[in-house]
């Protein structure tokens, strides 16, 4: 048996602005994962099987490029799985690999207990799991960039609206600087070429850089317990872009805070990365004013404030208005205690540790 793991993700700066092409973002990988097994079948048929999803394994069959599920409702529920199948296999034909039957399994761990996710990425994290594990078990060594892009191409026929920078870091792992590609570009070569072709080619607006973190700083995450809606908060923007000047501002702003936070990871300066989290964390409030939802919820900034009480610099992380948010702390700050401060005010530190990759 193949096993390949793709872990979750947070964003520390520049979520909103990253859903525009070229525009930066800084992104770090956790220790929770999706995991994906896979062994060859012997019989003329294979299995999915999702353990989060609660199913038995169902049946599946190829017809030319789809994968078919006898179980319609199973069949919408991994989606995800499916499509990441599809689109991996179409691009594995293309390179003359004769396809075999398989047994996949997947498992995740980024929800807490009851199943409640914590925010952390979960559709990109299956996506990127599956296209590893097929990689592995076709043998085909693609490259990062190729299982980026194939994880994209999934996600893009899948919905429009997400930036990517999930699927970014969830294969590089790290801390990662991104940009999101010209997603029209994209969805027009899909139309007019091949999976394999849209592979080789230069996605303008696409940039990959992982950092390396300043010495001795350390990220600290609160879990609100309630879930945000990344597209309907991405809708948000999206209607706030009607204000042209008010939305061009918003991006320049947070573009030059994201670039001088990349300048102070590359100098190993935590106060200069300390001062840029709080000048996006300004920024996003701003944007929060125009807001017709709340980004920075109640809980959300008792979580921040408590963090900067004790030296750390707090934001929101991600689309805001539930799940997590993150401090800043050079690692001499007295961690349990902000901890112990968000637990009486019912928020879960959760207590991961940047992924790094295998």
């Amino acid at each position: 048996m193949i096993q390949a793991k793709a872990p979750g993700k947070l964003y520390i700066a520049g979520e909103y602005a990253v859903t525009e092409p070229g525009y930066k973002s800084v992104l770090i990988a956790v220790d929770r994962f999706v995991t994906a097994a896979i062994e060859a079948s012997n019989e003329i048929t294979g299995t999915i099987h999702s353990k989060t999803l609660h199913y038995e394994p169902v049946t599946f069959n190829r017809n030319e490029d789809k994968i078919e599920i006898s179980d319609v409702h199973a069949a919408n529920q991994l989606k995800y799985v499916v499509t990441a199948i599809e689109v991996f296999e179409q691009y594995a034909k293309s390179c003359n690999i004769k396809l075999k039957h398989f047994h996949l399994t997947i498992d995740s761990n980024l929800a807490d207990a009851s199943g409640q996710k914590y925010g952390l990425g979960s559709s990109a994290a299956v996506l990127v799991s599956v296209i590893k594990v097929l990689n592995e078990f076709y043998e085909m060594e693609l490259s990062n960039l190729y299982i980026y892009k194939l994880a994209v191409i999934s996600n893009m026929r899948l919905q429009s609206l997400s930036s990517c920078g999930d699927i970014a870091v969830s294969v590089y792992s790290g801390w990662l600087a991104y940009s999101t590609f010209d997603h029209e570009w994209v969805k027009q070569q899909m139309k007019e070429t091949s999976v394999e072709e849209v592979l080789e080619k230069n996605w303008p607006g696409l940039h990959i850089e992982p950092l390396q973190a300043p010495e001795n700083m350390e990220v600290l995450i609160g879990w609100t317990g309630s879930p945000a809606s990344s597209p309907h908060l991405v809708s948000e923007v999206k209607r706030l872009k009607s204000d042209p000047i008010f939305y061009g501002e918003f991006l320049d702003q947070s573009n030059t805070c994201v670039e001088n936070l990349i300048y102070a990871f590359k100098t190993n300066n935590i106060k200069g990365v300390q001062k840029m989290i709080r000048q996006n964390r300004s920024i996003i409030q701003q944007m929060d004013k125009e807001a017709t939802v709340d980004i920075e919820t109640k809980k959300l900034k008792l979580l921040c404030d408590i963090g900067e009480r004790f030296g750390g610099a707090a934001k929101t992380s991600g689309a805001g208005g539930g799940d997590c948010g993150i401090t800043i702390i050079d690692n001499k700050v007295d961690k349990p205690s902000i901890y112990e401060v968000w637990e009486k005010e019912g928020i879960k530190p959760l207590k991961f540790k940047i992924y790094h990759g295998q």
